[in-house]
């Protein structure tokens, strides 16, 4: 009898191992056949009937972006701009907008949204004006969502890759200085829930962001203040944090509260966050003195409507005249819809900028 309860115990404990709910990339290689396939072929057909000759690394769907958008692509990576997570939606570097000002015809092209990672299958190529990373050196013709992440699984946030392995590359692996960062995320679900960004949920940065892009960007951003090259990754100071806790919007530069005064828009680094117990859905405080600027400060990891990936369109004086403006400039009314996600910025609002350097009047504080 006691042996029957063993051997059942046993059963049961393995049964309940078995179903665990771990992530697809938890706990270390996922399954390899969700990944790659040994022959490309599978009770009798291709696996991959678009590239039936095989892929490289025996990938079952086309090229790394391709088989990592299989899934994340409806997690708001790749979904028609529907993505409101922190790095934003793949979709926007496929859009061109162009229009008609002061006598002069612009255009904002899609490939200076952000990140053009090759996807056959999602329509995006290879980006067309910058041939390697700004301020770097990584071919454009190599990049893919595995330049930035590793498939295979680590302990680094988002799985990105730092300075013990650099992502494949050819003649083996791109050399990474750079730690990852460290930080706090949501769901990965960036179409509903907790992956949403707001002004109360959205990932928390402690350190190491700007630090990390400069893997392949060292050229952008400075070591040292300096009036060449705005400052990343080093502290704020007492007058820019007190700035962007009473800025409210350009209607309001003086009226915040410091521990309500964050905004999605415009985030930082909180490098006195304990990861371990801050809350990245209830996370409202403004910054201290020792907090720091970052690249995504400004800037989204994948993409945005706007030029240089940027938060907000960096080229226009009041944001209500972002581009796009409306249907005529190559934008769905889902577009239009979307490129805001769900902030609510007043009609005059002028440029984010003002929430660390409140220019909103003149060449000085109002």
């Amino acid at each position: 009898m006691k042996n029957t309860l063993k051997i059942m115990f046993v059963m049961v404990a393995t049964i309940a191992l078995s179903t665990a709910a771990w992530a697809f990339h938890d706990a270390g290689v996922a399954e390899c056949a969700g990944c790659h396939t040994m022959h490309n072929s599978q009770d009798g057909t291709f696996v991959d009937s678009v590239h039936t000759t095989g892929n490289d690394y025996l990938l079952n769907n086309g090229n790394s972006s391709d088989t990592c958008l299989r899934c994340h692509a409806a997690y708001g990576q790749f979904d028609g701009g529907t993505g409101y997570g922190a790095g934003g939606d793949f979709y926007w570097v496929t859009k061109t907008w162009s229009w008609s000002a002061h006598g002069h015809a612009y255009a904002s092209a899609g490939d200076s949204h952000g990140h053009n990672i090759i996807s056959e299958v999602a329509g995006i190529v290879e980006d067309a004006t910058l041939g390697t990373s700004p301020g770097g050196s990584f071919d454009s013709t190599y990049l893919t969502c595995t330049s930035c992440h590793d498939p295979h699984g680590n302990t680094n946030f988002r799985l990105l890759y730092g300075s013990a392995l650099g992502p494949i590359y050819p003649g083996g692996r791109y050399n990474f200085t750079a730690d990852a960062p460290l930080a706090k995320g949501n769901s990965r679900n960036t179409t509903s829930g907790s992956g949403i960004e707001n002004d109360v949920q959205h990932t928390v940065y402690k350190s190491g962001m700007s630090e990390w892009c400069g893997n392949c960007h060292a050229n952008m951003y400075s070591v040292g203040n300096t009036n060449h090259v705005h400052p990343a990754g080093e502290a704020m100071g007492s007058s820019i944090a007190a700035v962007y806790n009473a800025y409210v919007s350009s209607d309001d530069l003086t009226g915040g509260d410091a521990l309500t005064s964050y905004r999605g828009l415009v985030p930082f680094e909180d490098v006195d966050a304990d990861l371990a117990t801050v809350s990245s859905t209830n996370y409202t405080a403004g910054p201290e003195s020792s907090d720091q600027v970052m690249c995504l400060t400004c800037h989204r990891a994948h993409a945005s409507p706007f030029p240089d990936a940027g938060r907000w369109d960096f080229g226009e004086t009041f944001l209500v005249e972002a581009h796009p403006a409306s249907e005529a400039e190559g934008a769905t009314v889902d577009d239009l819809a979307n490129m805001w996600y769900n902030y609510t910025l007043p009609t005059n609002q002028r440029s984010l900028c003002n929430k660390c350097h409140a220019k909103d009047f003149g060449d000085a504080p109002f």
